[in-house]
């Protein structure tokens, strides 16, 4: 299991009921936190590789509303 924390900004004036929807319709996305700052949202994904967690982060990216994402993979430690 391959788990990312997706940063995020959002447009002005989005929809945030929409946008929160549509970010938890989206596989993969396991928590979606709303912050103040620069960034406006962080996702916690979870997939099973690197490729799957790709296609969650290129989901987040299509949802209408979001405008810039930054996307940090999550190290195990053993």
């Amino acid at each position: 299991m391959q788990g990312a924390l997706v940063m995020a900004q959002i447009g002005a004036g989005t929809d945030i009921a929409a946008l929160h929807k549509d970010l938890h319709g989206c596989e993969g996305v396991k928590e979606v936190f709303y912050l103040a700052g620069p960034t406006d949202i962080v996702c916690r994904i979870e997939a099973a590789d690197v490729a799957a967690v790709t296609q969650t982060v290129m989901r987040i990216r299509a949802v209408k509303g979001i405008a810039s994402t930054d996307t940090r993979f999550i190290l195990p430690i053993s």
